[in-house]
């Protein structure tokens, strides 16, 4: 117990105790050594580098939390716009359903029809039926040498002009002709016959012989219109002048190929349940 005691009331070493007692009694500071000074610098460094670091993992923590604000308010607001457009969406579909259902299925297929017709008239799909088909092919010996459109009493008066297929391609329309194609050509409103140099284009793509010309429709009527009317002596007057090779006759099936591509040219919208006019 002595020895407890004695460390509680004395902690420091008796040695170290009269050092200091010597020290005191010379008049002398008690001796604190060139550590604490040191010491201090150092806790100040590393109390000034630890505030540094908070501070900047504070202002870090500040931007991203900004960031991460910013962002959620940005996804808000598109959210706010998706369902904004959602509700217009389905209210403009609503209206379609509406609008759908109050028309007359008579209405709708008259006009589906019609539509068909159009879009085979103007060459915008494939046609597949019966039809007449005319070929015509230049005379035999015939010069290499055109000499345009106009026929006149040369070498090359056997040869297929443009005007020739112009002549035909019209009377086979006017025979009743549902759709209409030369060498593959199909021929619209906008289609153009004509001569070029030695050559015979439509829709601007050359033709090479023979010519054939290919309508869909009903042949039998087809073939007695054409054979009756000037068509018919046409063809019988180009073998019979100037002894180009014609041949005619009626197709169980045939094929008309689209045209490459429409252009809409004239248009306007419908009003009044009234249907477009296409203006020349």
């Amino acid at each position: 117990m002595t020895l407890i005691t004695s460390m509680l009331e004395r902690p420091l070493d008796p040695g170290y105790q009269a050092a200091a007692d010597a020290r005191a009694a010379e008049g002398l500071p008690p001796s604190t050594g060139w550590r604490t000074p040191v010491l201090v610098v150092y806790l100040l460094i590393i109390g000034l580098v630890v505030g540094i670091a908070a501070a900047d993992l504070r202002s870090r923590e500040t931007t991203r939390t900004q960031t991460r604000a910013e962002l959620v308010e940005r996804i808000q607001a598109r959210q706010e716009v998706v369902d904004e457009r959602t509700r217009t969406a389905r209210a403009l579909q609503a209206e379609v359903d509406a609008a759908t259902t109050s028309v007359d299925p008579d209405l709708v297929q008259q006009r589906t029809a019609q539509v068909e017709r159009l879009r085979v008239a103007d060459g915008g799909v494939a046609v597949t039926g019966p039809g007449l088909r005319v070929v015509v092919d230049d005379a035999e010996g015939t010069g290499a040498d055109g000499d345009g459109d106009a026929r006149s009493q040369t070498s090359d008066d056997g040869r297929v002009q443009s005007r020739d297929l112009q002549v035909l391609v019209n009377a086979l329309w006017a025979s009743g002709a549902e759709a209409v194609a030369v060498n593959g050509q199909r021929l619209t409103s906008r289609s153009a016959i004509r001569f070029a140099g030695d050559a015979i284009l439509v829709n601007f793509r050359p033709l090479t012989r023979p010519y054939t010309i290919e309508a869909v429709g009903d042949p039998q009527a087809m073939q007695s219109r054409f054979a009756a009317g000037p068509g018919g002596a046409y063809l019988t007057g180009l073998q019979q002048n100037f002894g180009i090779a014609t041949s005619s006759g009626t197709v169980d099936s045939m094929t008309l190929p689209s045209v490459v591509s429409t252009t809409l040219r004239n248009a306007r919208p419908a009003t009044g349940g009234q249907s477009t006019k296409e203006t020349p």
